[in-house]
């Protein structure tokens, strides 16, 4: 099987279905937008698709959810796909939270995807531990067996955060700055750091380093570019 990750862009059209982008539709004309931008996505990238599952920033729920081709999304922070749902994509909703997704091999060669979404407060309630944790629960694989990819995020130049933000010191300690009275956070280091403790070879972490704020293709509220673009994942079958 063929694992599959690709993000929208701008020219994709909004992926959420939230009203406040919609303001002249109904939420059933939200509804047939949304599932044909997702189809067109998928159908861009020679994948056909009947059933997807969607993660965003109301997935902060501490727990698991495993998908399949019959059960529904749920409000869980952390999604596990196996490769033998095949054409089943997760879509996480995104605009500056960077999509996090690990992978690793069980002992019959399968894979199992476990992906989150990057939020401080996901990220403050252990996301990336409960995603090794996930992962070695489903594989049986050790941490420095897994392989993570970080989508893309701004940079701490352009993280610029309250300083009343609340932050799990232990997680964030060595990730904030404050330059000239603001508080900047390097989402990427936090990140890194996490998966470092937790054993994850660095040889097998991969970042996107475009930023969010600067490149015109995404959308970012903190470059008031408003909107959402969408990160997919989903197993194939090799060509």
């Amino acid at each position: 099987m063929k694992l599959n990750i690709f993000t929208s862009t701008r020219l994709d059209g909004i992926f959420t279905k939230e009203k406040k982008y919609y303001p002249n539709l109904t939420k059933e004309e939200i509804d047939k937008l949304y599932d044909n931008k997702v189809k067109r996505l998928l159908k861009k990238n020679n994948i056909e698709i009947k059933n997807y599952y969607v993660m965003n920033n109301k997935n902060n729920k501490i727990g698991k959810k495993t998908i399949t081709n019959n059960n529904k999304n749920s409000k869980d922070y952390i999604y596990t796909l196996k490769e033998d749902s095949i054409n089943t994509p997760i879509i996480v909703e995104t605009n500056d939270d960077p999509v996090i997704v690990g992978y690793a091999k069980d002992e019959n060669d399968k894979t199992t995807v476990a992906v989150g979404l990057g939020t401080i407060e996901n990220i403050n309630n252990d996301l990336i531990r409960n995603m090794t944790e996930a992962l070695m629960l489903e594989t049986n694989a050790a941490t420095f067996e897994m392989t993570f990819y970080i989508g893309p995020c701004p940079s701490k130049e352009k993280y610029i955060i309250d300083r009343n933000t609340e932050l799990n010191e232990k997680i964030f300690k060595k990730s904030i700055e404050e330059i000239n009275n603001d508080i900047h956070l390097d989402i990427r280091y936090t990140i890194f750091n996490q998966l470092y403790l937790e054993i994850v070879d660095p040889n097998n972490i991969y970042f996107d380093s475009t930023d969010t704020v600067e490149a015109d293709k995404y959308y970012s509220k903190i470059g008031n570019k408003v909107g959402k673009h969408a990160t997919c994942i989903v197993f194939t079958k090799e060509e």
